[in-house]
């Protein structure tokens, strides 16, 4: 999540009416419009008109309100038209007005994933020009207030979201199935395995290729492999630590190249299942920590392996401004549409926020603070680096202080 949502999330939370006809107001929700008459599930409704039901669903994701009812409240005290309670519930339960909010948010997905590409972390490594990256995980709310209760508790809801890691923009994959009496949340492998090859590729034109970087819990490299036979779809993951694999060759790769300067060995490894897979073992130059890492990818330099891991952390700090700066911390409502809903309206307001901040930094707007910040945390890191490379060309009678 970029540092502008920390900005926005302020304003929208110490400002007593909607800004309906404030100036950022308006320049934030720009993008969407004549989004809405693109979509083929727009209808004409006197109520609550579609583009008014897009504005609402995105003021109650910025409310900072805990329910449903406080925001109606407040929302009853600014500028927009009265919305009875009653319809705006019911509003949550339409499967029509969810297929438009998909239509809308998969739209602004892709303005921001092209708008915001000189964000791209991985512009300057010509071995990843063919590939889309995405990093994915399962993020929860908090349940409902009416939500069932299952074996004498209410659990929380379970979605799966993916970041495209060249330019930040955000996506919901799909909703845990928890429809079985007995399923109380679902393994991530599970939800990955219920979506088709052609939403794993995200529209990726033919002949491109789709690297998903997933933690631990996507590790199936049997599922691994029907997914890169199918459709060029490849994961990047941590290896388990009860996992043991066989060694069955080391693998060439430059030494020279400054990105492979924490490997510390790549490996060809066979798992139990006769799969063979990638495996990269790297030690951090700062914290000292070694991670090894499993990959279905073949033609990648294993540095930038563990630099493709390190970047799923964006979408760790993306869900924690979810949770604590926009205050989406529990499901809107009871149904399965209305917890769909939520989800696209996070998304939808996270990527207006990208192509805000680029309208911005565009008019020279920008958050120096923070640059100067991320600055001294790069210089340290790299004197850091430098002292042990130092140290590492020292004769060993000088190291050891003879």
């Amino acid at each position: 999540m970029l540092d502008f949502t920390v900005g926005i999330g302020k304003f929208f939370s110490m400002t007593t009416k909607y800004p309906t006809s404030k100036t950022v107001f308006e320049k934030w929700i720009q993008p969407l419009a004549g989004l809405v008459q693109q979509c083929r599930f727009k209808r004409k409704c006197n109520v609550l008109p579609d583009q008014e039901w897009i504005e609402t669903g995105l003021l109650r994701v910025l409310s900072q309100e805990s329910s449903g009812r406080a925001f109606l409240q407040k929302l009853f005290h600014s500028e927009r038209p009265i919305l009875k309670r009653s319809h705006f519930f019911e509003t949550l339960k339409s499967q029509r007005r969810l297929r438009l909010c998909e239509e809308v948010s998969r739209l602004l997905y892709e303005i921001a994933k092209s708008s915001n590409r000189q964000a791209d972390p991985f512009k300057s490594f010509s071995a990843l020009d063919g590939y889309d990256i995405y990093a994915g995980d399962g993020h929860y709310h908090a349940a409902a207030v009416h939500d069932v209760i299952k074996s004498g508790k209410k659990y929380p809801t379970q979605h799966f979201y993916c970041v495209d890691l060249r330019s930040h923009a955000l996506n919901q994959l799909t909703l845990a199935d928890t429809t079985s009496r007995h399923r109380k949340r679902e393994h991530d492998l599970h939800a990955l395995k219920r979506l088709d090859i052609a939403t794993l590729r995200q529209e990726a034109p033919k002949g491109r290729k789709v690297i998903y970087v997933w933690d631990r819990a996507s590790i199936d490299f049997l599922q691994w492999r029907k997914w890169k036979q199918a459709g060029g779809v490849y994961f990047i993951s941590r290896e388990k630590k009860n996992q043991a694999f066989l060694i069955m060759a080391d693998l060439d790769y430059d030494r020279k190249d400054p990105v492979n300067a924490g490997v510390r060995s790549y490996e060809l490894v066979g798992c139990c299942a006769g799969i063979a897979m990638h495996r990269v073992v790297y030690k951090c130059p700062l914290t000292k920590e070694t991670y090894r890492f499993i990959t279905s990818l073949t033609n990648v330099p294993p540095g930038l392996i563990a630099y493709l891991y390190k970047t799923r952390w964006d979408l760790e700090k993306i869900f924690d401004e979810v949770k604590n700066k926009l205050a989406e911390k529990k499901a809107w409502a009871t149904s399965f549409t209305a917890k769909n809903m939520q989800a696209q309206f996070i998304c939808m307001a996270h990527n207006l926020m990208l192509i805000l901040e680029q309208s911005l930094r565009k008019e020279g707007i920008e958050n120096k603070v923070e640059d100067n910040r991320r600055k001294k945390r790069l210089n340290r890191a790299l004197s850091c680096i430098t002292t042990s490379r130092e140290k590492l060309k020292r004769p060993r009678d000088l190291r050891s202080g003879l």
